[in-house]
């Protein structure tokens, strides 16, 4: 994790060049302050999370993400917003999260903890196949694959629960092989700050627990294996409110995101 951040372009930004994004600005300075590698979009990501993947493993329809920073480190942890295409009612729309994915470079147990704030305005579009919900812990609903319940109980302090189910920030989390995301159906890459801090605070306790649960080189944690667990799909759910939003963002992250990044390239 990076020890010291500067927040500086976030919380004092340079007003941006003619016709570039603010935010897209804002974000892409965060970067380069700070000796980070920023992107202005991806197509077809090879994340396996389940914002990037159907069930089966197929990439979503339309699949893409902008706005994307790579903090470099160990571990290396990745921020962006993600879009893709869901079907509803005959209707196609177009479905945002934020994301943060991190590489704990050992295997996890299968699971996915939505913060109930998240749920109610989009539910995942996925959890691990044959979960049971788990509903004791406050504010948040847990789903371990078969076999990782322990795990997950093991795995998710108090400070964990707190820092997910934030009523200002509220986080989902998946553990998936290797992999820890974090997904909110909001920007994760913004010019919040506090945003910012939020989200890497979070990763920072998903990490150092890990690294105290399961050490590098010891054996993978009872119910998982090298391979992802297999993932159930939900019923898709489509909040109309967010339909306009999300396309207006899409295009204009895009487009301003380019040109930020052609703004920096030649100065």
């Amino acid at each position: 994790m990076p020890a010291a951040i500067d927040y500086s372009p976030l919380t004092h930004p340079v007003p941006a060049p003619t016709r570039t994004n603010a935010t897209a600005h804002a974000v892409s300075r965060l970067a380069e302050v700070n000796g980070w590698e920023y992107c202005t979009h991806a197509v077809a990501q090879p994340l396996p999370g389940v914002v990037f993947r159907e069930p089966d493993g197929r990439p979503r329809s339309s699949q893409r993400s902008v706005n994307i920073v790579r903090i470099p480190g160990s571990p290396s942890i990745e921020i962006g917003d993600s879009f893709y295409a869901e079907i509803a009612q005959g209707n196609q729309y177009t479905q945002t999260w934020g994301y943060a994915a991190v590489d704990l470079g050992v295997d996890a147990p299968s699971l996915t903890v939505e913060a109930r704030s998240n749920r109610r305005l989009s539910p995942l579009p996925a959890t691990p196949a044959g979960a049971v919900p788990d509903e004791r812990h406050p504010g948040v609903l847990v789903e371990a694959a078969p076999g990782s319940e322990q795990d997950a109980d093991s795995l998710l302090t108090t400070e964990i629960v707190a820092a997910l189910g934030d009523e200002t920030y509220p986080l989902n989390l998946e553990l998936a092989g290797r992999w820890l995301f974090l997904y909110a159906p909001r920007s994760l890459s913004t010019d919040d700050a506090e945003s910012w801090r939020h989200v890497l605070h979070t990763v920072d306790l998903v990490v150092r627990r890990m690294r105290e649960w399961h050490p590098a080189g010891a054996h993978s944690p009872s119910g998982t294996s090298n391979r992802t667990h297999a993932r159930e799909a939900r019923d898709a759910r489509v909040n109309g409110r967010r339909v306009a939003w999300q396309l207006s963002l899409l295009a204009v992250a895009m487009v301003g995101g380019a040109v930020a990044a052609l703004v920096i390239g030649g100065r």
